[in-house]
């Protein structure tokens, strides 16, 4: 009589533990099921995205010393992966406080890929990693400020702009200069549903060199889609629109 009290006891604790282990893989087993009809839901081409950047027209609004626009089209696979290729247009017309002028206008190219890290939401938000290969052939200018003599007239040359051989200042003005760079960028950022099919978002890239080709006259002090040329990080600012069909 005692042992199959002891035995009844026995079974009614391994009910208490199994019950609740079995609701848990219960539950595990819907919500993988639904993530799974999910992802089998969603068609493996969604359509285009059309986005335009305001961070580098907005720079220079509000007094930056670069312009730059740009454009990009994305293609939505599966709501996780998004083929890119970007397109625009910078330029720079500035003095730097050591009295040198530089100039520089050109397109830019860039093609990548996003990935979205939170497709299996299900939703219109996006949080998203990727990369991009980047090119732009650019012309530019570098040309020191001339300063007038106010005793014999005429111009001198940059004083802060000393040769270390001779000691005299340094005039100069090399126009037309020819470069090209590519570049690496591994970029981060998020895009927020904010009306029927236009949405918003930032990202943040970093960027690396990869190939270049400068005048040996001097650097460029901006690349076209790059940004300045001894900085590796830029950011974007844009407004998303896609397409219906």
């Amino acid at each position: 009589m005692r042992a199959q009290r002891i035995l009844s006891f026995i079974c009614i604790d391994l009910l208490l533990i199994a019950f609740p282990l079995l609701k848990a893989q219960e539950r595990v087993a819907s919500a993988t099921t639904h993530e799974t009809e999910l992802e089998e839901e969603v068609p493996f081409y969604n359509g285009l995205l059309i986005s335009v950047d305001l961070f580098g027209a907005g720079n220079k609004l509000f007094g930056g010393d670069y312009l730059s626009s740009e454009i990009s089209i994305e293609a939505d696979l599966k709501n996780r992966f998004y083929p890119v290729f970007e397109a625009g247009f910078g330029s720079t017309d500035t003095w730097s406080e050591t009295g040198i002028h530089y100039k520089s206008a050109a397109p830019f190219f860039r093609i990548g890929m996003n990935y979205n890290t939170m497709h299996k939401k299900g939703n219109r938000n996006y949080l998203y990693v990727g990369a991009r290969y980047g090119i732009s052939m650019f012309t530019y200018d570098v040309k020191s400020m001339e300063i007038n003599d106010p005793i014999f007239g005429g111009s001198l040359g940059n004083p802060n702009l000393i040769d270390n051989i001779w000691w005299g200042s340094i005039p100069y003005d090399h126009s037309g200069m020819s470069g090209t760079l590519h570049w690496f960028e591994i970029v981060t950022g998020v895009r927020a549903h904010i009306w029927k099919n236009i949405s918003m978002g930032w990202s943040v890239r970093l960027k690396y060199k990869l190939m270049s080709s400068i005048s040996e006259y001097g650097n460029p002090w901006y690349v076209p889609g790059f940004g300045k040329y001894k900085s590796n990080i830029g950011m974007t600012y844009t407004i998303t629109y896609k397409l219906p069909f």
